[in-house]
């Protein structure tokens, strides 16, 4: 019995030998994002917020520049609060005190007005999906961008998989690769 190899894998078989494998042995690619936990301080933490318990909002994180968001929250929910914390500050204004305290290393915290809380969040890559080609992964990163966080190739090995291996040879085995001057 003959069977015609479909053409879709003639050209898979091409782009496997065409693709930059990224000095990785039995390459497959996979499509990531990266995602953020809540974690403890010290824990691998990649940068740290302050939380806004009632709203369920971002006021101010360590990877931004400004804290006016953070400044404008407080201002409206606890004048009080203000007032305390500026008796040591002359002639600086609430937000650049604010923001001077919060990046010296030594505010404390737990002296935020309540409702507010610090949360050190841990960076982590979710695997979105996996392909034998680098071109059917950029198709899907074209098609669903919209759908995710910012999307990536990233190539793994299959070092370890010897059905896939075999599979990914087969494939390969249909044409052959052209040799570079």
């Amino acid at each position: 019995m003959n069977k015609t190899i479909p053409a879709f894998l003639i050209e898979m078989s091409k782009q496997m030998h065409e693709q930059d494998n990224r000095i990785t042995a039995e390459p497959i690619w996979q499509v990531r994002y990266k995602q953020y936990l809540v974690t403890e301080c010290g824990y691998n933490e990649h940068h740290w917020e302050i939380f806004d318990t009632d709203g369920c909002t971002v006021l101010f994180t360590s990877q931004n520049s400004e804290c006016s968001t953070l400044a404008e929250h407080i201002r409206e929910s606890d004048p009080d609060w203000i007032r305390d914390f500026m008796v040591d500050f002359d002639q600086e204004s609430f937000e650049d005190a604010l923001y001077r305290e919060i990046n010296s290393g030594w505010f404390d915290f737990d002296d935020l007005p309540d409702g507010l809380v610090q949360l050190y969040m841990q960076e982590i890559e979710v695997i979105a999906k996996t392909c034998l080609t680098e071109a059917d992964a950029n198709w899907f990163i074209k098609r669903k961008q919209h759908d995710y966080p910012k999307l990536y190739t990233y190539v793994e090995s299959m070092v370890f998989c010897p059905q896939m291996i075999e599979l990914r040879n087969w494939i390969m085995s249909l044409t052959t690769a052209e040799v570079k001057a």
